[in-house]
């Protein structure tokens, strides 16, 4: 038995709209256009996670906003502040956190989190998406990763391997 783990990293943001903090940032555009790329993508590959984890900050939202459309209706959501601004350990907790009746969950977060995430979980995996990944997990970029794992709680170092990366400029 084994678990199917989404990284998603928001969407590109703005750097020139008037948030008020970094939490309140909100996607650009060309954001907005990528996330929408990605969620058709998913629709017409199947891809249909049982959870979505994401983080509470605005650009995730708005990233997540975008790709519901084409994820079912019935697909959950948990909103997270424990994954902004999280590092590996806070991402790790969280993660075992979730039912074992979970078999695949999206997370939709940020960087540098989720690039370290996603390198710790395949180890020294090879191949050419994980070359590419390990380079820059860039915005709206989605990592699929089959965990050898029959528990939430037993995900550590090591238990990944990537299955594909994606990123928005792929898709176009």
């Amino acid at each position: 038995m084994s678990k199917t783990l989404l990284l998603l990293r928001h969407a590109k943001s703005s750097w020139s709209a008037p948030a008020h903090n970094d939490f309140e940032r909100p996607l650009n555009p060309r954001g907005e256009r990528a996330a929408t790329i990605v969620g058709m993508m998913m629709k017409q590959e199947g891809i249909v996670p049982d959870l979505i984890l994401c983080s509470s900050a605005r650009r995730t939202l708005q990233t997540m906003d975008l790709i519901r459309p084409y994820l079912p209706r019935a697909c959950p959501v948990e909103k997270s502040s424990t994954i902004y601004e999280a590092g590996i350990e806070q991402i790790f907790a969280a993660l075992a956190e979730v039912p074992d009746n979970i078999k695949m969950l999206l997370v939709i977060g940020h960087n540098p989190g989720l690039e370290r995430l996603a390198v710790s979980l395949c180890g020294e995996a090879v191949g050419e998406d994980m070359v590419r990944l390990r380079e820059k997990f860039p915005t709206g970029a989605l990592a699929f990763i089959e965990l050898k794992i029959d528990d939430w709680k037993k995900i550590a170092p090591g238990t990944g391997q990537l299955q594909r990366f994606v990123t928005p400029k792929d898709l176009v």
